[in-house]
């Protein structure tokens, strides 16, 4: 079983209504929507975070319970985190509510029991701020001996102090094996692929968005085109994308500490791919069931 670690939020999304513009709440955040889609995808997978019991945080673990997640939520009555959207040519932008929250109060004494677990994903905003990226950094460092994959999402303008959260990343970075970077995260780090696997990672995944996704390990290098679909928003893209290259790697016993086969790599990149193209052409982060792929 996968367990997913990092934050659940409710996406406020754009949407036109009969008395102007205004905002639809959908359950959310990165790392929570890679566990949706995995259960989706029919994938063991189980989601830690620290989760309200206000009317969002029974929302967000309704939505658990309904794609196949497994809870493993730290539960307080603090509020839950709100991300409000707005869409620039289908390009989401987001202004994160985040103070005192129950998500970003989460901390390292909250960790989850790691029963029947064989990996870990983590990453998302969670690792950018205080004191939930505490929680988050020591569980990835303190269980090295599971594959782990790391996608730090990086916002800029969610970052407090970027030397800080430089180090942490940079240790985030030596102990994944499997990382995924976008190409706007890759400008912001001014690190080249070769020094991203340098660090550690036996598997780099760069995505280019409508260009498609290039993957490597230190003896392979492929890429993947994007499918052409009309794109309503990229909420979720990229947190599909991970999901169905961690479940195409599980499907072939791939999914390991040691970098995966060619054949296995490609595999299991071209399954994030297809699986995000049916993300972006719907509103939200509404990923697929393994049937409509």
């Amino acid at each position: 079983m996968i367990l997913c670690a990092g934050e659940a939020l409710i996406d406020m999304l754009p949407r036109d209504t009969a008395d102007g513009p205004g905002f639809y709440p959908a359950p959310g955040g990165a790392v929570f929507n890679t566990a949706i889609a995995l259960g989706r995808l029919g994938t063991p997978v189980a989601f830690h975070t620290g989760l309200s019991t206000d009317l969002f945080g029974t929302r967000l673990a309704a939505s658990l319970d309904a794609s196949g997640v497994e809870n493993r939520c730290a539960l307080s009555d603090r509020p839950t985190t709100l991300a409000f959207v707005t869409l620039h040519d289908g390009q989401a932008r987001y202004a994160f509510y985040d103070e005192n929250t129950a998500g970003r109060m989460l901390s390292p004494s909250d960790a989850p029991s790691l029963d029947g677990i064989d990996a870990l994903f983590v990453g998302g905003i969670s690792i950018a701020v205080e004191p939930c990226a505490q929680a988050y950094e020591g569980l990835a460092i303190g269980h090295q001996h599971l594959p782990i994959m790391l996608d730090p999402n990086i916002r800029p303008g969610f970052i407090a102090h970027e030397p800080f959260f430089r180090a942490r990343l940079a240790r985030l970075l030596r102990a994944a094996d499997i990382v995924k970077l976008s190409d706007e995260d890759m400008d912001w780090l001014r690190l080249s692929a070769d020094e991203v696997l340098d660090m550690g990672a036996t598997t780099l995944c760069i995505t280019e968005g409508a260009k498609g996704v290039t993957a490597m390990t230190r003896d392979v290098k492929l890429h993947v085109p994007a499918a052409r679909v009309e794109v309503v928003d990229t909420v979720g893209a990229g947190d599909t994308f991970n999901a169905g290259l961690l479940a195409g790697l599980h499907d072939a016993g791939a999914l390991t500490k040691t970098a995966p086969s060619e054949d296995a790599l490609r595999a299991a990149v071209e399954l994030g791919v297809k699986a995000a193209a049916i993300t972006v052409a719907r509103a939200g982060a509404n990923p697929p069931r393994r049937d409509e792929l």
